[in-house]
């Protein structure tokens, strides 16, 4: 089942969120990596999740939110739909929080597999979000160069088990999985290959299906850029604009569409 979104210049660019696939959204904090990763792909569930209600089917979304950032009453104000008519509909999405790294590790790594199996449940879809958020919490609050080094190594690796775990169930219960990351600081170095952009290691590279980078070009209103920066299927370093208001993600209105061609060709007659 293809998920789709709830903007239409997003539908065009990604495409919907395909079964067996890993989508990879980054991006810094308020540029719509959660309701990407988690709320519109939950709202376009609603009828399957109906469904599977009626029918008393055995299926689940899980939902890793790592940094809290989760929040049910803010989708039931944005994304209601099915899920504010039949609230009982919840009990098809598990929302878990790691407390730390290796508590997300041990729950993607141990956990879901045993329990999916253990229980007979099918996924429907999967999120981690952010994935690198206890990473990027050690490595930065460690002083020490040689003990940082010492957790790179071994969080990256770790993090790419987790990412090849969620590929394996992805593709083997025919389910989408979405995963987001954060900007490092000098992502804007005109030289700096896409992969270098984010942390977390080169899993981030392989594992997905597309990626995903979000930027924020304009604050009041507050409109995001969508970059394609990988696409095993489609064409990459297409662009789209969407905005972020108090009912969620949506596309531009007219006068936006004209703040955006204002700041382009702002940015194009800077450019050499």
């Amino acid at each position: 089942m293809r998920l789709g979104l709830r903007s239409k210049a997003l539908e065009e660019l990604i495409g919907g969120y395909e079964p067996g696939k890993i989508y990879h959204f980054y991006g810094h904090a308020g540029t719509g990596k959660t309701h990407l990763a988690c709320y519109h792909p939950l709202s376009a569930l609603s009828p399957r999740l109906t469904e599977a209600m009626r029918n008393d089917e055995r299926v689940i979304a899980v939902i890793y939110s790592c940094d809290g950032s989760f929040d049910w009453g803010r989708f039931f104000d944005i994304y209601g739909g099915g899920f504010e008519e039949r609230p009982e509909l919840k009990r098809y999405v598990q929302v878990v929080r790691p407390v730390d790294f290796d508590h997300q590790h041990s729950l993607i790594v141990k956990t879901l597999p045993a329990f999916l199996e253990s229980r007979g449940l099918t996924p429907v879809f999967i999120a981690v979000d952010p994935m690198t958020s206890f990473y990027r919490i050690e490595f930065m609050t460690t002083k020490d160069a040689r003990r940082r080094i010492s957790i790179a190594l071994q969080r990256t690796g770790q993090l790419e088990e987790q990412l090849s775990v969620l590929k394996a169930i992805a593709e083997k219960y025919d389910c989408p999985v979405a995963v987001t990351n954060w900007l490092k600081a000098n992502h804007t170095q005109e030289d700096q290959p896409w992969y270098r952009e984010f942390g977390g290691g080169k899993g981030f590279e392989f594992y997905p299906s597309v990626s995903v980078r979000l930027e924020e070009i304009y604050k009041r209103p507050k409109i995001v850029k969508a970059t394609v920066t990988k696409h095993r299927f489609g064409e990459e370093g297409r662009s789209c604009y969407f905005a972020i208001d108090c009912m969620g993600v949506r596309d531009l209105n007219e006068e936006e569409k004209r703040l955006v061609e204002k700041l382009e060709k702002k940015i194009g007659g800077e450019s050499p």
